[in-house]
């Protein structure tokens, strides 16, 4: 019987593992650094501000203790030795494979002067695990607790619209001039960052870094910002985005700087490893390799993987990309390429909407408002719909965004 050598529990590693398993001609050997069993991160937010427990986070069996069977929890792959076949432990024990699936999505990524500046204090904390959501549930228990977010990317948004609805006072600092500085456009984001300064006690300092921090040796207990500012604060969340996690991978895999490369096949240059999920750079609808996921893109590189490592031979195929950011009642998302130099805005409903074109063909779009105008866009993208037949439909508000002339052109489409 084939070992087959799981590394990762989450969407990815999971998803793969039930397939494998559900076949039954496989030895499936699953190992995590994560003490948990496979839950979805993009609740952690929710879990920190004590809306819910751990255990609300947690996959449903199938897809992580089920049929796949039990995973090694909390003992790392700290060497992976592709060329020996060999996975070593942070435990020291090794275990062998024949075939293999790297599925260890990424970290959140701290910068050196940041490492430098705060060190290993007890109340800082990235918000990447259960832990670190927990720990900072504990520091909210004070009343009005003084939490700084640095990074107001997506996790940093998210996270503080949570511990917004908890009663805490945010202050969210970055380098860049605007809120989700990697997702939207800078005119497009302060559409919506009014939005996120709305109600509770929460503002954000744009265009500002972290100069120094004044601790009591064991905890962080104010940040002096470049521009003089102070902020004192109870706890610190690092918020600096995310990088895959490959550091333990030995032997040459290319250029891993924003994910393995991976063929068609989600196989490594590795023969019989493959990988999926946050770890990767993946096939777009565009015809760009992009690094990130959304969860439907994970779990189906996870299928696909798990078929050609029982010895089919599927090509994945190009995946859409996209994101989604809700603050209050409205959303923030990015769908497909939006770097190319023409644009084009519109309003839906009550919406703002920016489309981006290559030629007279839309590759991508930045919306802000309500979710009900944002129906119908996404196959805008994907048919990469003419701009001028985006005016045209645009013209009528029915309040169902575009859904209405999209089903008029359906037939155009079969």
């Amino acid at each position: 019987m084939e070992r087959v050598l799981i590394v990762g529990n989450g969407y990815a590693g999971s998803r793969a593992a039930e397939a494998l398993a559900g076949l039954g001609r496989f030895e499936v050997v699953r190992v995590s650094d994560e003490e948990h069993p496979a839950y979805c991160r993009h609740l952690l937010p929710e879990l920190a501000a004590g809306e819910r427990n751990p255990e609300d986070l947690y996959l449903p069996e199938g897809e992580s203790g089920g049929p796949a069977g039990k995973v090694r929890s909390s003992d790392a792959v700290v060497r992976f030795l592709p060329d020996a076949r060999t996975a070593v432990l942070a435990s020291g024990e090794e275990i062998r494979y024949d075939k293999a699936l790297i599925a260890t999505g990424a970290r959140v990524f701290v910068p050196g002067k940041l490492r430098d500046l705060f060190g290993q204090l007890g109340n800082v904390r990235s918000m990447r695990r259960i832990g670190d959501a927990v720990s900072l549930r504990r520091a909210l228990g004070k009343k009005g607790a003084r939490i700084v977010i640095v990074g107001a990317g997506r996790i940093g948004v998210l996270l503080s619209e949570a511990l917004k609805r908890a009663g805490a006072r945010i202050t969210v600092v970055d380098i860049a001039p605007e809120i989700l500085p990697t997702m939207l456009q800078n005119e497009v984001a302060a559409k919506l960052r009014p939005h996120l300064e709305a109600e509770g006690d929460l503002s954000v300092l744009a265009g500002r870094t972290v100069a120094r921090v004044a601790t009591d040796r064991e905890n962080a207990e104010a940040l002096h910002l470049s521009d003089g500012t102070v902020l004192p604060c109870d706890f610190v969340v690092l918020a600096t985005g995310v990088v895959p996690n490959t550091e333990f991978l030995e032997g040459e895999w290319g250029d891993r700087a924003d994910g393995i490369p991976v063929d068609a096949r989600l196989e490594t240059r590795h023969p019989g490893v493959y990988a999926a999920g946050d770890v990767i750079r993946f096939g777009t609808l565009t015809g760009r390799t992009e690094p990130g996921q959304l969860i439907v893109n994970a779990r189906q590189q996870a299928e696909v993987a798990a078929r050609n490592i029982a010895g089919e031979s599927v090509s994945c195929p190009p995946l859409f990309v996209g994101n989604v950011a809700k603050i209050g009642s409205v959303l923030g998302a990015v769908a497909g390429d939006v770097e190319g130099s023409g644009h084009e805005d519109f309003r839906v409903g009550e919406s703002f909407l920016r489309v981006t074109m290559d030629g007279p063909g839309i590759t991508g779009f930045q919306f802000v408002g309500r979710p009900e105008d944002l129906r119908g866009l996404v196959p805008v993208v994907l048919k990469r719909v003419d701009a001028a037949w985006l005016r045209q439909g645009l013209r009528v508000s029915t309040g169902l965004g575009l859904v209405p002339p999209f089903l008029a052109e359906a037939r155009g489409w079969v």
